[in-house]
């Protein structure tokens, strides 16, 4: 049973309803684009293409592959958000990218080529991961607000603080009551 609000998972439906009609569009895209590329090139040039961006996209992918099970080995075996001993931060979330990218690299297309180089290479993986963990956050923070729960160190307006609540300012974990005594 889900504890959503009606009217979410009604907009929910609706999106997920479009997924199939997208993919249809950029598999129609995908194809328009190899064959405008074979008039401007030739056919057996694209089938070339196609046929090494394949085998680079397997390549990338066994090795991100071999590289997300060790970091997820790694990471296993610390407590959850502890940091990884010799494990630089983002680690898992580069290999499950660099994963994706070589995934998208195996599927043939071009579009799909260009989203799987874009999560392969190092500036434009980092923007992504970035991207992808600023979305999981919020999307976990409205869910466990939703169901009742705080999110730690989150203090959104509304919400009760328990202890004690001063006014004033704080300065060097001083509470002054009146700013004119920090001497502006």
């Amino acid at each position: 049973m889900s504890h959503q609000p009606p009217a979410s998972r009604g907009r929910r439906r609706r999106w997920t309803a479009w997924i199939p009609l997208a993919l249809v569009l950029l598999l129609v895209l995908e194809v328009w684009l190899l064959v405008q590329l074979g008039h401007v090139i030739g056919g057996g040039w694209v089938l070339v293409l196609l046929l090494a961006e394949t085998f680079g996209g397997a390549l990338v992918l066994r090795r991100a592959g071999r590289r997300a099970l060790e970091a997820f080995r790694q990471t296993a075996s610390v407590p959850f958000g502890a940091p990884v001993p010799g494990q630089e931060p983002g680690v898992v979330g580069n290999a499950v990218l660099a994963g994706l990218g070589g995934a998208l690299l195996v599927v043939p297309g071009l579009l799909s080529d260009v989203l799987g180089l874009l999560c392969i290479l190092p500036p434009t993986r980092r923007l992504l991961r970035r991207l992808f963990v600023r979305v999981v956050r919020q999307r976990v923070e409205r869910a466990v607000r939703e169901a009742g729960g705080t999110v730690p160190g989150r203090v959104v307006p509304g919400d009760v603080v328990d202890g004690d609540v001063v006014d004033g300012d704080v300065v060097d974990g001083e509470v002054v009551e009146d700013p004119r005594e920090l001497g502006r």
